[in-house]
Parts: C-alpha cells; sequence; structure tokens
C-alpha cells in the first residue's frame, strides 16, 4: 500500500503547527468545511476517509469477504493510493487514485457503507495508514476525517468535532451523491448512515469521537457561510490567520 506523496509508511508522528482537524460524521459538512479552510489558509485538504474508500473499492472489485482480514490487508499492502489534496479538488476531476486509476463515484457508493465501516475498524489496517496521513500532512494541513483529532494529528492546535441532525445529514449526503451522478434511495441512506454511525461510534479501533479539546460545531444551526465563517474564527483565535485577516 503506497501514496506517491508518502515517503514513508512508518512515518513517525510530528508536531505540525499548522494542522487544523474536522472530524465528524457522514454529511455533518466535513468535506465543505475542509476545502474552504484548506483554500483560507492555503494548506492542502488530507481527506484520510479517501484511503479507505480506495481500499473498499479494490476489496469489492477483487471479491473479497471483510472478515478476511489477512487477505484484505495483502490486497491493500499491494495498492498504490494517491489522494487529491487540493483544496479545489473539482479543478482537477479526480478525488482518489488506485494504482494510478481514478475510481471514481465508485469512491462515495452508498451501497459500500457497511463494507467502508467493517474495513476502516480493522487496526492494522489503520495502524499502517497513520504514517502516511501524517507524512502528507508535514508543512501543515486541514486533515478531514474520523479520528484526525484524536489519533492521526492528537497535536493539532485547531480541532474541529461536527454534528448535525440525522435528518439533515442524510439530506446533505443525499445531494452529493446526486451532485455526481449516483442513483440514491433516501431511505435506504438513511439506514445507512445510522449503521454506519454506530459501526464507527463502536469499533474498537479509533472510534469515531470528539477529541477532548475539539471544539464542537452543530452545523444543522449554520448556514455553509456561518459554518465557515465560525471555524475561521476559532483558527484565527489559534494563531493560523493574522488578525488583521
Amino acid at each position: 500500500m503506497t501514496t506517491r506523496r508518502s515517503r514513508s509508511r512508518d512515518a513517525p508522528a510530528r508536531t505540525v503547527e499548522r494542522v487544523v482537524t474536522v472530524d465528524g460524521p457522514a454529511g455533518s459538512g466535513k468535506s465543505t468545511l475542509g476545502h474552504r479552510l484548506g483554500s483560507a489558509l492555503a494548506l492542502p485538504v488530507i481527506d484520510t476517509g479517501l484511503f479507505y474508500r480506495a481500499i473498499t473499492v479494490a476489496v469489492v472489485r477483487a471479491g473479497l469477504d471483510a472478515t478476511d482480514t489477512a487477505a484484505v490487508i495483502a490486497l491493500a499492502d499491494r495498492l498504490a493510493i494517491d489522494i487529491n489534496t487540493s483544496a479545489d479538488p473539482s479543478g482537477d476531476g479526480w478525488l482518489v487514485r488506485v494504482d494510478g486509476v481514478d475510481v471514481g463515484a465508485a469512491a462515495r457508493d452508498p451501497q459500500h457503507a457497511t463494507l467502508l465501516s467493517e474495513l476502516s475498524g480493522i487496526a492494522e489496517m489503520r495502524s499502517r495508514l497513520v504514517g502516511r496521513q501524517r507524512d502528507l500532512a508535514r508543512w501543515g494541513a486541514v486533515a478531514v476525517g474520523r479520528d484526525c483529532g484524536t489519533v492521526i494529528f492528537p497535536s493539532a492546535p485547531v480541532k474541529l468535532y461536527l454534528l448535525a441532525p440525522g435528518e439533515v445529514r442524510t439530506s446533505r449526503r443525499a445531494a452529493q451523491l446526486r451532485k455526481g451522478g449516483a442513483d440514491v434511495d433516501a431511505a435506504t441512506l438513511a439506514s445507512e448512515i445510522r449503521g454506519r454511525d454506530t459501526l464507527d461510534s463502536g469499533r474498537a479501533a479509533a472510534p469515531l469521537r470528539a477529541a477532548a479539546d475539539a471544539h464542537v460545531i452543530d452545523t444543522g444551526r449554520y448556514g455553509v457561510e456561518e459554518m465557515v465563517d465560525e471555524a475561521l474564527r476559532i483558527c484565527r483565535e489559534a494563531g493560523l490567520i493574522p488578525s488583521a485577516q
């Protein structure tokens, strides 16, 4: 399992001053906020979930069972995974590549939500990826995911955790998927999101939760601009943005 931008699979943790973590469940607004912050702070955006989505696509195509941990890890070790860290990935037209090939809409196929959570819960898989994710942030980054503030970048100066009611998150995710050309059944999607929330929150390896020092933002109460303004205010108070800006 490799990434073109990573130098070492087992790279040690670094204390990087310009790291902002954005964690939360599906549909809470992480991607939107992450990319807006990346643009405002002139930092790359690391969507850590794309690593697991890439592996999920490869597992489905190989016809493997998630319970066959050894086979899954062996497959993942053979993969070259490259994620787009641009603050505006739409300009490049791709999000994640596996062995040099853009996996397209398959990376966000809601039918694989349960499998994605099962694979993401493999402790050895997560430990193999942490070093690569940290290496991508060696000059700073906005890191988006579920355990960025608790596991991957525990020393980040700004940690954000996003929340929103389930129906709001389902609506947002459906709109995102439809924008990408996917055919979405709202009821099925709502069930899958609830199931993934349960699996991700209850897993032993890096469960979904807010870091003790995270700023919790209820994005169900904010419009996009208000959410971004609140996050920028927090970044400014932490010294990541000059007060004059």
